[in-house]
């Protein structure tokens, strides 16, 4: 396989991945090892994480940053924690690191990606998003929230998320409720706000009825 075809194929890989592409990628693509520490070395492509790059043309954007990190976690990684609040637009700032959430059998690590590392992630809670990137689902992430971020910020992102429709009161409730969630750091104090914003809302209901 010619070099020319090699750029080509790992390009068309590169397009559907925010710019970004594996080591093990480029290999699939038909780049040698020497071949690709020589476009290293040369500053053709940029490393962005531990075997992941970018062509030294395409601009750092968020996105490609977001897919970098998911790409160097593995394939059962998710975005998660502020990261999902900030995909799923209820949260106030986006957070200048990355949080990704991946198995306890791994323990990756790199600079401006928080690791969180979990029993089991189940594939219920994720989904993907429009431009191909893993993200925990919005229960899912409000629960992961409570433990990490102060109430005040917590009730706002759980306000925007119920006004947005991306989580319903029951739903998160029976969330709150399962063997697997129960006890988690913070769900007392996520439960606590979902019946104060659930009494605020029956009472407004109440006095436009009246």
């Amino acid at each position: 396989m010619s070099v020319l075809e090699a750029d080509s194929r790992l390009a068309r890989v590169a397009a559907t991945q925010a710019g970004a592409f594996t080591r093990e990628q480029a290999a699939r693509a038909g780049f040698s090892a020497s071949q690709v520490q020589r476009r290293l070395a040369a500053g053709a492509w940029v490393r962005i994480h531990p075997r992941v790059y970018r062509h030294a043309g395409v601009p750092p954007t968020r996105a490609l940053a977001l897919t970098a990190a998911l790409l160097w976690a593995g394939p059962d990684a998710a975005c998660s924690h502020t990261t999902a609040a900030a995909l799923w637009r209820v949260a106030v700032i986006e957070p200048a690191g990355i949080e990704v959430t991946v198995p306890r059998t791994r323990a990756p690590s790199t600079a401006g990606v928080v690791v969180h590392r979990v029993t089991c992630l189940d594939r219920g809670d994720i989904t993907m998003m429009l431009g191909g990137l893993t993200v925990t689902k919005p229960v899912r992430t409000l629960v992961d929230l409570a433990a990490v971020v102060p109430g005040v910020e917590l009730a706002g992102i759980l306000h925007r998320a119920l006004s947005r429709g991306l989580v319903t009161r029951r739903a998160l409730a029976a969330r709150l409720d399962t063997p697997g969630t129960r006890g988690r750091p913070g769900t007392a104090r996520l439960r606590t706000l979902l019946g104060t914003i659930g009494s605020a809302s029956e009472g407004a209901s109440a006095r436009m009825a009246g």
